[in-house]
């Protein structure tokens, strides 16, 4: 179970909160409280794998408080009315966004999201048990030819390589984007995974982005078109691999 803390200094929202989290089969409510210090008073004596906080609160903001807490964080996700606040939530490093009114599908939505980083966390705990030469012989091992499986929650997944159309890296963790639409979430290092992934077709163009070259529209003005609505930047320090890459195989010079 996952063990959630709400915060809201609004009764009524609050209550919403606290049954949205309780009707979540994988979510444990610890405590729901009307203010930031009263959750201190709680994590101090509890531990707590999420966090759902209001950010315009009076005193102290959810904002101000998540950047009060150690680097062991809870996952957090932030509930306001104010959605000029949604940057600066991201900028602390949480997960997701819920503007207010949100009725139980979006926080199902975000609900998801916090299973999803949490799993991953306790992946991770359990990898550091493990030595790191057994640490890659397993990720070795799970890559042959065109294919390769990923450990997605409590699931191995088995994908194509060629159905990759990027990869972005995220803190520790990769999101690799699907040409279905999907994206799975995976720990490891970008610099490992630019290393796994076939030369021939997947190019490094940003310390945050590898891209399936096969998926690319368009490259322009340093920017990478994927779709309509995607453009990757080329980092200055990729900008030789790329035009290197796309060189070897330029057509009408």
């Amino acid at each position: 179970m996952i063990r959630v803390l709400a915060i809201d200094d609004e009764p009524l929202a609050l209550m919403q909160l606290r049954k949205m989290i309780e009707m979540t089969p994988y979510f444990e409510l610890v405590a729901a409280c009307t203010n930031a210090f009263e959750a201190v008073q709680v994590l101090q004596h509890e531990q707590i794998d999420a966090l759902f906080t209001d950010i315009n609160m009076p005193d102290l903001s959810g904002i101000d408080f998540v950047r009060t807490l150690s680097s062991s964080q809870p996952i957090v996700v932030f509930t306001t009315a104010y959605s000029q606040y949604a940057i600066e939530g991201y900028k602390v490093n949480a997960i997701d966004y819920l503007l207010k009114p949100f009725g139980l599908p979006e926080f199902q939505q975000a609900a998801a999201k916090v299973k999803q980083q949490y799993e991953l966390k306790q992946g991770a705990q359990e990898k550091v048990i493990m030595p790191e030469e057994s640490r890659q012989e397993v990720i070795d091992e799970r890559i042959e030819g065109d294919i390769l499986f990923l450990k997605v929650d409590y699931r191995i997944v088995r994908i194509s390589i060629e159905s990759i159309r990027y990869v972005e890296s995220q803190s520790e963790y990769l999101r690799l984007y699907m040409s279905d639409g999907l994206s799975h979430m995976v720990l490891m290092s970008i610099t490992r995974m630019a290393e796994l992934l076939p030369s021939d077709r997947f190019v490094r163009i940003h310390r945050s982005f590898i891209v399936n070259m096969s998926h690319v529209q368009e490259i322009a003005r340093q920017r990478i078109k994927m779709d309509a609505e995607t453009y990757l930047p080329i980092g200055d320090h990729y900008k030789e691999a790329v035009t290197a890459f796309v060189n070897h195989r330029l057509v009408g010079k």
